[in-house]
Parts: structure tokens; C-alpha cells; sequence
């Protein structure tokens, strides 16, 4: 047993300085349209967010409940200063495409939020109706165990995906997968410059980066359990809003509001 967890630490270092060594030799434009292409049914819990305002933009969630998804704070918290209007697009790789699709009447930003600095990016957005749920749209399940570091997890999303183009928050872009390391926050704390809290969690890049319109996105284990949403990328690593840390939070708000 001592062997094998060895073993797994030496292959989770030679892997971070391997995807470190990546990030620093490759260009702005080469990391931003990695990852790979995937249909809606391999991540039914995806739901696209389009806001539709002065400047019209874009964020990811993860369908946890009929009528509710996770998102990051600051894509809805934008609502208290402008006027506009949500609509979640579900069970479509190409939002476009989708034949449910619902408004956002409601939501709730974590009441600890703080925008200038990020800290408890975490909202929850509901709908005017509840959605039908099949082969294409699933709810995820929170995940009851915390992820170790060196673990691959997986985001899923509609973020960037054209190389020298200004964001595009169109609803018809493909669904993305990237594939991400968990680092330790220590290690963590060497990219990002300041210390970070049990409520974050932090990922490198093993394939596919995120950028524009990736904010929001579900953070997964392998066998589809929500761990956390993503807040903000800096210095070449993803910070992400634990959702096991903030269960407590988010039940609450759900039967308030059911």
C-alpha cells in the first residue's frame, strides 16, 4: 500500500511539472482552443446561461435541481446593475439547438461574496418552470467526499473557442471538455500569490483551458459528482468555489425557494 501511494505522488509531480512546462512554453492564442469536442449526453447536467443586455454575455451552470442551477456569482450578481434578462439553454451540445429552454426569474448570490476580490463566487439561478429530465438533461449530484490532489477531474462548457477573435456569447458554439489536475492549495498559493481558504479549490491543465464565458462551469469528478464551480482563472491555474464546503448554503437556498 506504501508503494502504491508512492507511486501516485512521484506520477502526480512528473505530471504537474510536465502540464507547468506546457502552460509557460505555449502562446495566449494555442492554450485558449484546446480541449475536446463532446455531445450534451456524455454531461447532461450542462446548462448554458446567455445574458441578454447592452453587451450581450455568456456563463456556464450545472443543473443540481428541476428548476435550479450553480453558477458563479458574478455572472448573476451583473443583474443588480443592469438591466437584462437570463436565459438557460439545456440538452443541446450547440445552445441553439436546444429544445428546453427556460428564464431565470430568481437567484441568489452567496451572502459572503465579495466581487473585488472573488471570494465565495458562488450563485444559484431559478427557473420560471421546472425542466423535463431524460437521456439529455440530468441533474448532478454534489459530491459527500473531497477530491485529492493529483486527481484528473472535468469541466464542461461553451466558453472561447476561436483564436484571434473578441469573445463571442453566442448561442452557437459547440460544448467543450477540458480535463484538469487538482493541486494542493500550497502549490496553488505559488501561482496566485495570496492565501487561499478550504472554501477554494485549484486545477492545472491537462487538456483544454478555460477562458470568456467559462465562469460558472461545473467542476466533476470521473463519475459525474459536482465538486465545485469555476470562479476565475489566474497565472495559468482555475479557481473554483467548493460546493461540498458550501453544501449547507446551497440546500438552504433550495428549499426556500421551492
Amino acid at each position: 500500500m506504501l508503494h502504491s501511494l508512492m507511486l501516485r505522488v512521484c506520477l502526480f509531480y512528473c505530471l504537474l511539472h510536465h502540464v507547468c512546462s506546457g502552460l509557460l512554453n505555449s502562446s495566449v492564442e494555442g492554450r485558449i482552443v484546446k480541449g475536446y469536442e463532446v455531445d450534451i449526453d456524455l454531461y447532461p447536467y450542462s446548462v448554458f446561461l446567455h445574458f441578454q443586455k447592452d453587451v450581450p454575455t455568456a456563463c456556464g451552470s450545472s443543473l443540481v435541481m428541476d428548476r435550479a442551477v450553480v453558477t458563479a456569482a458574478h455572472c448573476l450578481n451583473e443583474l443588480k446593475h443592469r438591466d437584462g434578462r437570463i436565459t438557460a439553454f439545456l440538452g443541446a451540445t450547440i445552445p441553439i439547438h436546444a429544445k428546453v429552454i427556460r428564464h431565470v426569474v430568481d437567484y441568489r448570490t452567496h451572502p459572503h461574496y465579495r466581487a473585488e476580490k472573488g471570494r465565495y463566487n458562488l450563485g444559484i439561478a431559478f427557473f420560471n418552470a421546472r425542466v423535463p429530465l431524460g437521456r439529455f438533461v440530468k441533474k448532478i449530484p454534489i459530491a459527500f467526499k473531497s477530491p485529492m490532489p493529483g486527481d484528473f477531474l472535468f469541466t464542461s462548457g461553451w466558453g472561447k473557442q476561436v483564436p484571434n477573435k473578441v469573445p463571442d456569447y453566442s448561442d452557437l458554439r459547440h460544448l467543450k471538455v477540458s480535463k484538469q489536475i487538482l493541486i494542493t492549495d500550497r502549490e496553488c498559493e505559488q501561482y496566485t500569490n495570496f492565501r487561499l481558504s478550504s472554501a477554494y479549490l485549484c486545477t492545472v491543465s491537462v487538456n483544454g483551458y478555460h477562458y470568456h464565458g467559462d465562469s460558472g462551469n461545473g467542476l466533476v469528478t470521473k463519475d459525474r459528482f459536482l465538486i465545485g464551480v469555476v470562479s476565475y482563472m489566474i497565472n495559468e491555474v482555475t479557481i473554483y468555489t467548493d460546493v461540498i464546503f458550501e453544501r449547507r448554503w446551497i440546500i438552504l437556498k433550495f428549499f426556500e425557494n421551492c
